[in-house]
């Protein structure tokens, strides 16, 4: 997403789980090494309000169904679901999800919503819409994110609450999951 390699290496990846479990609680969870890929320059960077650690140089972006054990299985839902751990993304992180987005609806040929499944946008609408950001460079991204991390404000809690929070909206509208062991009861 960021890169396919970089330095001349190819980026390598692992997993964790059986092919049962990938297949059935599949999740992916991707970062940047800021301060290993990115180059040195992460090291010095100025994080306005905080620490680094609680900062969007740590950002994670997550790719699962709606259905996943994250949601403890009450979102019910065959729908591909990518997220990022804060509302405010650097520049970098955000061509990386774009990117991410573009190649999975690709290979699936799907659609792509912004807006919590209000209304789809097109590969290509979704390209346009966002030319500024998927026409720069790694490079060119990443030199605007050492900017801009100098602006964001570090939080302590990213956006857990507010995720609760439409987590629970989610369950007056389509109810509690139900689980074998307590129907038994």
């Amino acid at each position: 997403m960021w890169f396919k390699e970089r330095n001349g290496k190819k980026i390598s990846f692992s997993n964790v789980g059986d092919d049962e479990m990938l297949q059935n609680d599949f999740y992916l969870s991707l970062r940047l090494d800021k301060w290993g890929a990115s180059g040195s320059r992460w090291k010095d960077a100025k994080v306005k309000g905080g620490s680094a650690i609680n900062s969007q140089m740590y950002e994670n972006i997550d790719l699962d169904y709606e259905g996943s054990y994250e949601s403890d299985g009450r979102e019910k839902g065959k729908y591909l679901r990518i997220a990022s751990n804060y509302l405010d993304i650097l520049t970098v992180d955000k061509r990386a999800m774009y990117i991410m987005a573009l190649e999975i609806a690709t290979a699936i040929d799907g659609k792509i919503s912004e807006d919590d499944k209000k209304t789809w946008l097109t590969i290509e609408e979704f390209k346009k819409k966002h030319q500024d950001i998927l026409s720069l460079t790694f490079d060119e991204a990443n030199e605007m994110s050492l900017e801009e991390i100098q602006t964001i404000d570090a939080i302590d809690d990213p956006i857990w609450e507010e995720l609760d929070k439409k987590r629970e909206e989610y369950i007056q509208i389509h109810g509690e999951r139900v689980y074998e062991d307590e129907e038994d009861e």
